[in-house]
C-alpha cells in the first residue's frame, strides 16, 4: 500500500467513524492554522524534526482537502508536478532570452518577476 493509499484509507475510517469534515472552509482554516505553525516553528527554530512534521499536518490538510472535493490524490499531484514542469522549462526559456544563465544569485522580486511571466505564457505555445 503506497502512502496516498493509507492516507484515503485512514481519511475513509476517519470519515465512517464521524470524525470528517462538514465543508471545505473548515479545511481551508486548518491550512492556515497548519501555515501559521510552520511560521511559528521556523521563528522559533524549533528544530527539523518539528518543523518537519509541520510540513506533514499541513501536506495532509491539503489532502483532506482534496479528498473532500471528490479528486484523487496522486492523480491530483501528478497534474501539480506536470503544471510546475512545463511553467519551470517555460522560466528557463525566459532567463535565457533575457541572456541571463541562470537566476543563481538573483533576489526573489526577479525570480518572482520571470515566474509569473512564465504563469502568464503557460497556456501559449
Amino acid at each position: 500500500m503506497n502512502t496516498f493509499e493509507k492516507l484515503t484509507l485512514l481519511e475513509s475510517q476517519a470519515d465512517e467513524f464521524g470524525f470528517m469534515w462538514h465543508a471545505p472552509s473548515q479545511i481551508l482554516d486548518q491550512i492556515q492554522s497548519e501555515c501559521e505553525e510552520i511560521k511559528q516553528t521556523l521563528k522559533q527554530q524549533g528544530g527539523r524534526n518539528h518543523l518537519q512534521e509541520e510540513i506533514g499536518d499541513l501536506i495532509h490538510a491539503a489532502f483532506s482537502l482534496c479528498l473532500f472535493c471528490e479528486f484523487d490524490a496522486e492523480e491530483t499531484m501528478v497534474k501539480s508536478i506536470d503544471k510546475f514542469e512545463i511553467r519551470f522549462n517555460k522560466l528557463k526559456r525566459l532567463v535565457h532570452e533575457s541572456a541571463q544563465g541562470s537566476l543563481k544569485g538573483q533576489p526573489v522580486e526577479v525570480l518572482m518577476d520571470f515566474w509569473n511571466q512564465a504563469k502568464q505564457r503557460h497556456h501559449r505555445p
